[in-house]
C-alpha cells in the first residue's frame, strides 16, 4: 500500500471525468484509499478524532 501523489490523483480524476479511467488507475486509487485507511486506523488511539474514532468523525454510516 502506498499513497499516490497529488499529480497522479488529479490525473485519475480527470480521466474519470471524461470516462477514460483504466483498471490500473482504479487500482492505484484503491491502493491510495487503503493506505489512508491504514494510517487513520493506526491513529485511532490518539483521540484526535474524538472518542468514537475517525469513521464517526467523518460521518461514516455504522
Amino acid at each position: 500500500m502506498k499513497l499516490q501523489t497529488d499529480r497522479t490523483l488529479n490525473t485519475i480524476r480527470g480521466k474519470n471525468l471524461v470516462g477514460k479511467a483504466t483498471k490500473k488507475d482504479i487500482d492505484k486509487l484503491f491502493e491510495h484509499l487503503d493506505a489512508l485507511e491504514s494510517f487513520l486506523d493506526e491513529q485511532e488511539t490518539s483521540d484526535c478524532f474524538g472518542t468514537e474514532g475517525w469513521r464517526h468523525a467523518a460521518g461514516a454510516p455504522e
